[in-house]
């Protein structure tokens, strides 16, 4: 717990031998940086076997966490610095040792500011907002799910085709030293408000729908951070999957913002018709910068 029990991070391994999340948390507030609140979450989910996997997320963190308070320019830019660095250092890495040439991770990194929320994210581990009840995914799914559903929604696939289909959870995207295909970056600063919940995760936490999440937060409400974390995890481990994924989860609770008597999806809608998301999927895909 950090922050004066503002944010909250728990891990487990599920039924995998080895753990190849990690993640981060930067107080620029704490370090002198900022006089307001200015906080970085990261999430990474390495891939590449054992070795492979948890080198480069903790590559990937390392490099991120240390390149923010160095950084300058809006948030934006600082956030695709940090990727842009990196990735460069993962393809160094690489060419040290050869062996490590298929590791690879998805990136979900938050930053909380008196500006508000901005995000950069590649891959599929997923960025939610919880207010007023709601859950909303703020960022863009970069595996095959979305293209799968997208599919089945224009009647070129059924549901059953769908969720059979091998290649469904496979990543269009990843930070793996080369280029990146997709890049997903806020386009704007999303306002916090009182009360609001940012969850950042491994696709592992997806094993619980997002109706079961919101249920969690909404019942944790009033209880420590720890304790809504704590109950992820223990209900990810209650549905005892055959092969649950590796688990990692940040909960954190924005210090800012204003109290809105409008605090449901209504006021996130308004958001995504501003700048120019999907109504009701708050989703969107860039190039890599």
């Amino acid at each position: 717990m950090t922050e004066a029990g503002r944010c909250a991070a728990r891990q487990i391994r599920g039924k995998r031998r080895h753990q190849e999340d990690d993640y981060g948390f930067l107080d620029a507030c704490a370090l002198g940086k900022d006089p307001h609140e200015h906080s970085l979450l990261l999430v990474a989910d390495g891939m590449g076997g054992h070795v492979g996997g948890a080198t480069a997320s903790g590559l990937l963190r390392e490099i991120f966490v240390e390149s923010y308070p160095r950084a300058s320019g809006p948030i934006t830019d600082r956030l695709q610095g940090c990727l842009q660095a990196a990735n460069t250092a993962m393809a160094e890495a690489i060419a040290r040792d050869p062996d490590l040439d298929s590791m690879g991770s998805t990136l979900v990194a938050a930053v909380v500011s008196s500006q508000g929320l901005h995000w950069i994210s590649v891959g599929d581990s997923p960025l939610w907002l919880f207010r007023g009840g709601a859950l909303e995914r703020l960022n863009a799914d970069h595996s095959m799910t979305p293209v799968l559903a997208d599919l089945v929604a224009t009647g070129r696939m059924t549901e059953d085709e769908a969720a059979r289909d091998p290649g469904r959870h496979s990543l269009r995207s990843a930070v793996m030293g080369r280029e990146i295909h997709l890049v997903d970056v806020s386009p704007g600063p999303v306002p916090v408000e009182k009360g609001d919940r940012l969850l950042l995760a491994s696709d592992g936490l997806m094993t619980l729908g997002d109706r079961q999440i919101a249920g969690i937060l909404e019942e944790t409400q009033d209880a420590s951070l720890e304790h809504a974390a704590a109950d992820m995890i223990q209900a990810v481990e209650a549905a005892d999957r055959p092969h649950q994924d590796n688990v990692t989860l940040v909960l954190y609770a924005p210090a800012g913002g204003r109290e809105s008597a409008d605090r449901g999806l209504p006021r996130l809608r308004r958001w995504a018709r501003r700048f120019g998301r999907p109504e009701g999927r708050m989703e969107g895909e860039s190039q890599s910068p």
